[in-house]
């Protein structure tokens, strides 16, 4: 779309979405919200297009090269979310080898990890108490009504979600007032930015397909109760923050 009215709103910030060509990668054409600065395939990417390609490619999910090294770094994230961490209730959505449930359960938390991909699901359960881990997505997970979470941890998965209102609508359910949202997500109207987005190694659609920037994030954030109320400098075009459940 190269119109200068715009035809739809921004999936993001909601706002009329005026489309700045970002280059293409994959076969898919990538544009960036000239309002937020969000960028995302154009169309989005859907589900069923994800579940047909990771049936197509059957991963097979091991252990980083480091996984102990891997667990103190995710250890070190958690223990900036807040003072007090004994006894809360901690949910990883997006669990992947269950790293982050491990660090967590040793800061003595009621940890529990969900993940939309089975293969990654399967891969926990077989290394961790099976029982801690569920393959789910937020908003299902959200629909069965679970007790709500102190604290939700969410890194890099916002640019997986075909349905990214739903996402966070979900995190919203199952985040109790007061309670806490961890995010990590590359940023992509950081200043820091590759000088060719499309030629950026971390960008690898159908894998991502969402790359919002810190104002698309704050939007989609406050439409469902949430309001950052701590953003982590970092000089990586990445943004890390904690979000409170209002």
């Amino acid at each position: 779309m190269t119109a200068e009215f715009a035809d739809h709103d921004c999936l993001i910030c909601k706002k009329p979405f005026f489309p700045y060509p970002m280059g293409e990668k994959n076969g898919c054409i990538l544009h960036a919200c000239k309002n937020c600065g969000t960028v995302m395939t154009e169309p989005l990417i859907m589900k069923d297009e994800l579940d047909a390609y990771f049936a197509s490619i059957d991963p097979q999910i091991t252990h980083v090269p480091d996984p102990a090294r891997e667990i103190i770094e995710m250890k070190d994230r958690i223990v900036k979310i807040a003072p007090e961490l004994k006894g809360k209730r901690f949910l990883d959505v997006a669990a992947r080898q269950g790293y982050a449930i491990k660090a967590a359960h040793l800061q003595g938390m009621k940890v529990y990890g969900i993940d939309s991909h089975d293969f990654f699901i399967r891969f926990a359960q077989e290394k961790y108490p099976p029982d801690l881990f569920q393959n789910i997505s937020v908003q299902d997970y959200a629909a069965t009504d679970p007790e709500k979470y102190d604290i939700a941890f969410a890194l890099e998965t916002f640019c997986e979600q075909p349905d990214p209102e739903g996402f966070v609508a979900g995190l919203a359910r199952l985040v109790k007032p007061g309670g806490l949202l961890y995010i990590e997500e590359v940023d992509g109207n950081s200043f820091n930015l590759p000088r060719n987005f499309a030629n950026w190694s971390y960008v690898d659609p159908p894998l991502n397909f969402i790359y919002m920037s810190k104002r698309g994030m704050e939007a989609i954030l406050n439409r469902h109760g949430f309001q950052i109320q701590k953003m982590f400098f970092t000089w990586r075009p990445l943004m890390r923050l904690i979000a409170v459940r209002q």
